[in-house]
């Protein structure tokens, strides 16, 4: 930011996105799907108060979100494919970040205190819980994991360790990216259940994509892979349990196993890019001693986990996350 203007635009983004975000805890755009209602309708379908639902109805609008004809409202023909229910829908994802707002809203008791907001968004507090992080997670892997299956490159690899792979997408696009690859997804037990069932959209890599129920925080790794994938995991964890984590990797590789770690990695000192400083923040609200790490500390504990060479590559093909390439 460079100036004051800068400062208030930034100051009241909020404002934007709680529209969007009560839109979605309403329903809204489920209760359009591609048709047009007004007003009235639609506050009546949400259980709303009509003159809160219009006002609402007209600042999506404002937005480019919805189209407004008349006194009817429908979803932008733009944005359909988005906020409705689909391959590129986006509302799982959004419904994951209204989650979050509820601990944001705390981050300065917080910041105050050292402990994290409680939340009700875990993956670690039971089978609903952990339902909506998977299918969360499943929204924001859709666009992004063809992309980054084709620029990693495992050629001669036989049998790849998804770990925190969650709904398994990542591990169908390595399946399918590479035909002689076995993928094994590594997750806790109530995210596992719910990647099976995510998988079965995926029947031709359906017989190389299997799941395996652990904890990654404390059980041993299947011992029989040549490489592994951990993405967008090492954030939520402390510094502690990420270097046991990097150890038990080692330990389940052979001699030259190849392990990618993907994540929103930071600079050396830790303010940018402003994404990853930003995501820190996330991970103090949220978890007890999560943040973002620099490539540089990464790749230290990585080494000193036992592996000899460390790479770290830019992504082209995903915006949220680089990655290093660690070989025994």
């Amino acid at each position: 930011m460079k100036t004051r203007d800068d400062l208030m635009r930034v100051s009241r983004g909020y404002w934007e996105s709680r529209a969007i975000l009560t839109a979605v805890e309403l329903e809204i755009f489920t209760v359009l799907g591609r048709r047009k209602f007004s007003a009235k309708v639609v506050a009546k379908r949400i259980g709303a108060d009509p003159r809160g639902a219009e006002l609402l109805l007209d600042c999506l609008a404002g937005m480019g979100l919805l189209t407004k004809t008349g006194t009817g409202y429908s979803i932008a023909k733009a944005m359909a494919p988005h906020l409705t229910e689909g391959p590129e829908s986006a509302l799982g994802m959004l419904r994951h970040h209204a989650a979050l707002w509820r601990t944001w809203d705390r981050m300065t008791e917080v910041v105050r205190e050292g402990r994290p907001a409680p939340s009700r968004s875990s993956f670690r507090r039971g089978p609903a819980e952990a339902r909506a992080f998977t299918m969360a997670m499943r929204a924001g892997a859709l666009r992004l994991a063809p992309g980054v299956a084709a620029e990693l490159n495992l050629k001669g690899r036989k049998h790849l360790l998804d770990l925190g792979g969650g709904p398994g997408v990542y591990a169908a696009s390595f399946a399918r990216e590479n035909p002689g690859l076995r993928v094994t997804v590594v997750d806790l037990p109530d995210v596992a259940e719910v990647g099976r069932e995510i998988c079965r959209e995926y029947p031709d890599v359906a017989d190389r994509v299997t799941f395996h129920a652990a904890d990654l925080d404390q059980d041993d790794l299947p011992a029989d892979a040549d490489a592994a994938f951990l993405s967008h995991v090492i954030h939520g964890q402390s510094e502690d349990e990420v270097r046991a984590l990097f150890g038990r990797v080692a330990a389940a590789l052979p001699g030259k196993g190849l392990f990618i770690v993907r994540e929103l990695f930071t600079g050396p000192d830790r303010t940018t890019p402003p994404s990853a400083s930003l995501f820190a923040l996330n991970m103090l609200v949220n978890t007890p001693a999560g943040r973002t790490y620099s490539t540089r500390e990464t790749a230290a504990w990585l080494k000193k986990a036992g592996f000899a060479t460390t790479t770290f590559r830019r992504s082209k093909a995903a915006p949220d996350a680089d990655y290093i390439l660690a070989r025994k």
